[in-house]
């Protein structure tokens, strides 16, 4: 294994200390002890999800970045298997001994068992005990978001809030998604309030919330995860009144139409308000009720260019013959976006 300080390879005999034997920095992870990542791997999935260093990341990020890098290392697998279960089925007609019948099919079975699945292979606390592992080694990965406790007491709203507002609003369903997009100065360049709908950030968002509600020709967009709570976001604030009903809403999220692409890296989906407070969307969309795709499945640099696409330019499809004042735009999301769609500068 190579030293991520020194760049030396390292023999396993070499380094029995957990340690480099050139440079003496300690290793995070050991393959020989079947950690699932190298220090290395570890090293570029950071590069990757920050875009070289360019962009910040929340955690839900890198932990996606980790899941894609361990499931394209057990895609062999059922290959390998596969190919020795064939050999053995050949081997039965060729030498017509049905007794091979029976280790040829259990190596079938495994193969087929082994098949790469939608969910991902690597869980929430398996990288989370890597993470506390790389820190304590290496320290805190450059880049990564470290939400801040929100103030006890909130700021009075100003006396003269009725005489400001913003033109646009994104509007997601997880603190995760405001902090990425808050930490990468997509407000700031894009001169619009990031909020999320269980009030957060709690320090401004009494204040942006009274502004937004100012401005009978705001544009909304909604941004959120492939969940039957995520389906049912735009509506939710039409159905609450956040904003004026001349206001603009437009539903930019994920839905199951987005998830082909992310197959690996879904989760488990959790039943319970959301599936009984919304049953005609379950019978819509099904595949919700048994699995889920965050948007932090995105890479954030593809997450900001592909929002910024969805904000400045014609949707590449859509239908803005949604319910409730709600159009929709799922082309935005579906595939990466690039600098010529406007975005590439957008980021700080």
């Amino acid at each position: 294994m190579k030293c991520i300080h020194c760049q030396v390879d390292t023999k396993l005999k070499d380094r029995q200390d957990g340690c480099c034997p050139h440079c003496k920095h300690a290793f995070a992870f050991e393959p020989a002890r079947n950690d699932k990542l190298t220090d290395p791997a570890f090293e570029m999935v950071i590069e990757r999800v920050s875009s070289l260093g360019t962009v910040r990341y929340t955690e839900r990020n890198l932990y996606y970045e980790a899941a894609r890098r361990v499931g394209r290392r057990s895609k062999a697998t059922p290959w390998v298997l596969g190919g020795i279960g064939l050999f053995f089925l050949v081997s039965v007609l060729l030498t017509t001994k049905y007794f091979l019948l029976i280790p040829g099919g259990l190596f079938l079975l495994l193969a087929i068992l082994n098949l790469p699945h939608q969910v991902a292979k690597l869980s929430y606390p398996e990288f989370a005990n890597m993470l506390a592992r790389w820190r304590s080694v290496h320290g805190t990965p450059k880049g990564l978001i470290v939400t801040r406790e929100a103030p006890a007491v909130a700021r009075p709203l100003p006396s003269d809030i009725q005489h400001y507002s913003f033109d646009r609003a994104v509007i997601t369903d997880r603190r995760e998604t405001a902090d990425l997009l808050l930490a990468n100065n997509f407000h700031f360049e894009n001169n619009c309030a990031v909020l999320t709908i269980d009030g957060y950030p709690e320090s401004a968002f009494d204040v942006v919330r009274a502004m937004l509600k100012n401005n009978p020709k705001l544009q909304v967009f909604v941004v959120h995860d492939a969940t039957l709570r995520g389906q049912w976001l735009a509506r939710e604030l039409v159905r609450n009144q956040w904003f004026q009903p001349t206001a603009r809403i437009v539903d930019v999220g994920l839905g199951v139409r987005h998830m082909q692409a992310f197959k690996g890296v879904w989760q488990a989906a959790e039943y319970g308000v959301a599936a009984m407070s919304a049953p005609e969307l379950l019978r819509e969309a099904p595949l919700l009720g048994k699995y889920t795709l965050e948007l932090a499945a995105i890479r954030p640099e593809q997450t900001i260019k592909r929002l910024f696409r969805a904000m400045t330019g014609q949707p590449e499809t859509g239908d803005d013959a949604g319910s409730g004042g709600v159009s929709s735009d799922w082309g935005s999301f579906s595939s990466d976006a690039s600098s010529s769609d406007g975005g590439g500068d957008s980021f700080g």
